[in-house]
């Protein structure tokens, strides 16, 4: 998911701000180390313009609709 966020020129403290979560859950969230709440996986979902299978569960369709 630090690709999404790389590509948009994004750091994590920004993200982080935007989706109102620490840097250090986003940072954890990003390794795979702590699973978002659905909220903050919704919020990645838009932020990023990708689908939340596509950023958590590696699905291949990768637009929201």
């Amino acid at each position: 998911m630090a690709k999404e966020r790389e590509s948009k020129g994004l750091t994590q403290k920004e993200v982080a701000d935007k989706i109102g979560i620490t840097q250090a859950s986003l940072s954890m969230i990003e390794k795979g180390k702590r699973v978002g709440s659905d909220k903050t996986k919704i919020k990645l979902s838009k932020l990023y313009g990708k689908t939340v299978d596509y950023l958590f569960f590696e699905d291949k369709i990768t637009k929201r609709d």
